[in-house]
């Protein structure tokens, strides 16, 4: 399946890395693997359900306070739509 994302995905994930880098160095390279980890767990739950869903769903990250927005497009692709960090309290 392809993974698709929106230019502003792409900007959401430059601005994080950035956010994250200014707390700790190297953290933004941690963001990106949790990314990635993130995005195959969406991947392996949307092949064992085989539901079609066609509104955003959100998926939380496990080590970042962050939300992955994303819909699947014909069962070919995912296209990920936003990344949100949450507002600390």
């Amino acid at each position: 399946m392809k993974v698709l994302l929106s230019s502003i995905a792409k900007n959401d994930i430059r601005l994080l890395m950035r956010v994250f880098n200014a707390e700790k160095e190297n953290k933004g390279t941690d963001f990106l693997d949790t990314l990635q980890e993130s995005i195959s767990q969406i991947l392996k739950h949307s092949e064992a359900s085989n539901t079609e869903q066609k509104e955003v769903m959100v998926y939380k990250t496990k080590n970042f306070p962050v939300h992955i927005h994303y819909l699947f497009e014909n069962k070919e692709s995912l296209f990920i739509t936003a990344i949100f960090k949450e507002l600390q309290q």
